[in-house]
């Protein structure tokens, strides 16, 4: 009875390990694209007359590809759809700073900003998550 209730345990303990480990690494990434799309962000006011700079467009190529380098660890851990919606946000964004439209590139920019708060926050560790 005792050795049963040891492996019980010593499972519970490896699942909360896990949980803990996917979720600062999931935390990181988001955050990691939450400080860069806000650095970008204040990038575009900068140049908000002429937004289709080279330094705007290599950029949000350097974002994408990091985001490629987290995404192949991501797959493993979350929905694919969620990456999926990263990924095309980025792409919108960088099609409106190459058409030049800051109106647009700021909006898509916003509405990704919110996306990867949010997104990280469906991974902390509490108990509405939990249940």
């Amino acid at each position: 009875m005792v050795k049963k209730w040891i492996v019980i345990i010593s499972i519970m303990i490896a699942l909360g390990i896990g949980c803990y480990y996917e979720n600062k690494y999931v935390n990181k990434a988001f955050d990691s694209m939450v400080t860069s799309l806000t650095t970008f962000k204040e990038m575009l006011n900068l140049t908000e007359a002429d937004i289709n700079t080279t330094q705007n467009v290599e950029y949000l190529n350097n974002l994408h590809k990091e985001f490629h380098k987290k995404e192949k660890a991501l797959k493993a851990l979350i929905w694919h759809t969620g990456l999926k919606d990263v990924e095309v946000g980025i792409s919108r964004i960088l099609t409106y700073v190459e058409e030049s439209d800051y109106t647009e590139a700021l909006t898509e920019t916003n509405a990704l900003l919110d996306y990867c708060k949010h997104y990280s926050m469906d991974f902390e560790i509490n108990l509405e998550n939990i249940l």
